[in-house]
């Protein structure tokens, strides 16, 4: 009978305890070595979710590209107080920030533990926000992202340009409040894009200033004298950049300019029944077709709404001298029409012979030709101002609209892109084309009490049947 070797079991057994516990502080390891990697990991590469409907804590995209162009470091310090209900919402922008861009940090100073620290930024009031970067510095109270976006241009762009509106015709005014008529509203939406925006009178025979980035014509309701349309061309030939806001059947001389540089401001109306708001008049519309090809319109994302809008035309350059191109057009649904009565009663029906189908061009671009040594002028036409008055700027993507010519007259693509609304889709405006208007009242009025009467047809006549 051979013997037991308890021994030899006993050894291994301790081998095989051993080799448990080695394997368990090997996979405690790598499990602690794999979490602290996933930290790090979610640390510097952040995914965040945001199930909000108008995107509240998601930057907008031009927010993005100014943080994404950074050139210099910025620092934000804020001064919270304890106990303000305002403190997650600055410090979840605050964070938001800092994840895109590397170049920005930031800190939060209690005022309240700290008010040295308050007192050598110049700041007595909390929820205050400084900005600096490269020596120099930008504050502000109650802190949101166009704030915040519009005070990092400020110290970090290199210079600040200049926009002149032209005066002396009627045109809308950028320091006037009213809200059909004033402009103050773009004024400051351009401000915030590190603008100086200035009232200029080329009645004076001065010509238009050196420093210029661009000049504004908006809404001319008389015409400009033949000094005035030669300073513009001037202005033109030296590379500058020209926006032309022109209404219906206002200032012919301008539209006749404009043709020198195969530019068509055609005469009457845009009207449109399907892009229409709903119960509106025919006149005031969303402007559907935004060109993928140009800058300004590729880079909206919601139609600008205008009102009482004039055709725009692009024409062609049997010499490829101008280049031009479609910002806007309208639907396929609208119309050009020479109702000369459209304007003063707000309604027309098209009429086959005198009027012409859509879809109609509203907006065009044309750069002129290169003159060596200068960098070739930028022209861009709207055919309605009133998108930029103090009433519709809010609305839709009329703001961005104005920016984005700004911005790229000014040869800063760079900034052109999509702003934070004030007025937000759904919350503040709710927009229902006529199509969608007539599809809802359909839907609801027809469609679904049948639905619904199908449905307990069946049922019934099923029960009746079947016992």
């Amino acid at each position: 009978m051979p013997k037991r070797n308890h021994g030899g079991r006993g050894g291994i057994g301790m081998k095989g305890a051993w080799r448990h516990w080695l394997l368990l502080a090997v996979g405690t390891v790598g499990l602690a070595g794999a979490m602290a990697m996933a930290v790090a990991i979610s640390t510097r590469h952040p995914l965040r979710l945001d199930l909000t409907p108008d995107k509240a804590y998601t930057l907008a995209e031009h927010s993005l590209q100014v943080l994404h162009n950074l050139q210099h470091d910025v620092s934000l310090t804020a001064f919270l107080r304890s106990q303000d209900t305002r403190n997650r919402e600055i410090e979840d922008l605050l964070w938001r920030v800092r994840s895109v861009s590397a170049r920005v940090s930031y800190r939060v100073v209690d005022i309240n533990r700290n008010p040295l620290a308050a007192r050598q930024f110049g700041v007595n009031a909390d929820g205050a926000l400084v900005v600096e970067s490269g020596g120099r510095r930008k504050a502000f109270t109650n802190p949101s992202e166009p704030l915040l976006i519009g005070a990092i241009l400020q110290v970090t762009r290199s210079e600040k340009k200049r926009v002149y509106a032209v005066t002396g015709h009627g045109e809308r005014s950028i320091t006037d409040n009213d809200r059909r008529r004033g402009m103050s509203s773009a004024r400051a939406a351009l401000m915030n894009e590190f603008y100086e925006v200035e009232q200029i009178s080329l009645l004076t025979g001065a010509g238009v200033p050196g420093d210029a980035a661009v000049l504004v014509i908006a809404g001319p309701r008389t015409d400009l004298l033949a000094a005035e349309l030669l300073a513009i061309g001037d202005y033109l030939e030296r590379g500058g950049g020209v926006l032309v806001l022109l209404d219906p059947e206002q200032a012919p001389g301008l539209a006749a300019l404009l043709r020198t540089y195969h530019i068509a401001a055609g005469e009457g109306v845009v009207a449109d029944t399907e892009s229409r708001l709903f119960a509106g008049d025919v006149l005031t519309m969303a402007i559907p077709g935004l060109s993928p090809r140009q800058p300004v319109s590729a880079a909206l994302k919601a139609p600008p709404l205008f009102a009482q809008a004039r055709p725009v035309e692009f024409l062609a350059d049997p010499d490829s001298r101008f280049i031009g191109a479609i910002v806007l057009e309208t639907s396929p649904a609208s119309w050009r029409s020479a109702d000369r009565e459209a304007l003063r009663s707000g309604t027309t029906a098209f009429s086959p012979g005198r009027d012409q189908r859509g879809p109609v061009p509203v907006a065009v671009s044309v750069v002129l030709p290169a003159v060596p040594g200068v960098a070739p002028g930028r022209l861009l036409v709207i055919g309605d101002s009133d998108f930029a008055n103090n009433f519709f700027i809010e609305y839709l993507g009329n703001k961005d609209l104005l920016v984005n010519a700004v911005n790229w007259l000014a040869h800063e693509e760079q900034l052109v892109g999509v702003r934070p609304q004030q007025q937000l889709p759904g919350v503040n405006q709710m927009f229902v084309s006529a199509r969608q208007g007539s599809l809802a009242l359909w839907l609801g009025t027809l469609v679904q009490p049948a639905l619904f009467l199908a449905l307990g047809l069946v049922v019934f006549l099923r029960r009746r049947f079947t016992g």
